[in-house]
């Protein structure tokens, strides 16, 4: 029973091992066919890109964030929270193109949120502030307003579930 017991355990550290491989970006997961001609763009979250961003180099990816001027440059940025603080470091991908497709999107979605899809590239260092973005997207560039039309719902406070623990 002893011997099956660790039979069992050394199956479940290699499966382990192997997962945590791909989170680390010691190769591409299975399946993860995205991006590359032929098929639809990889959606990827700011926190995939700042932990493997190597994976999506050359990919077509979507991402949703917040689009505004930043140091100059013309930004997704991962929230409007971080984007008002001035928190640059990893919450920041450039979007490159064509300048007069750069300044019909800046016309049509800046200072909003957006889901955007474009080839993403990443960026040699060169020890500049351009060193805290996470890379750029380049056209062709796919924009979608990910804002409400018409005024957004807001609850009052009446409508707030009370505990009954809150009233003594």
């Amino acid at each position: 029973m002893n011997f099956n017991f660790r039979f069992f355990m050394v199956i479940v550290f290699i499966f382990y091992g192997a997962g945590c491989r791909y989170q680390e970006g010691g190769g591409a997961p299975s399946g993860k066919t995205c991006g590359v001609e032929g098929s639809s763009a990889c959606r990827v979250s700011f926190r995939e890109l700042a932990a493997t961003p190597r994976l999506f180099d050359g990919k077509l990816v979507r991402m949703e964030g917040y689009l505004g001027v930043s140091r100059e440059l013309f930004v997704l940025n991962s929230s409007k929270e971080l984007f008002e603080a001035g928190v640059t470091e990893e919450t920041q991908v450039r979007i490159r193109g064509p300048i007069d497709l750069q300044q019909s999107v800046f016309d049509e979605y800046a200072y909003s949120w957006v889901s955007i899809i474009g080839v993403f590239r990443t960026r040699e260092s060169d020890n500049s502030t351009g060193d805290l973005l996470l890379g750029e997207i380049h056209a062709p560039l796919e924009v979608r307003s990910l804002r409400i039309s018409g005024p957004v719902p807001r609850e009052e406070f009446g409508d707030v579930l009370v505990n009954l623990e809150d009233l003594k």
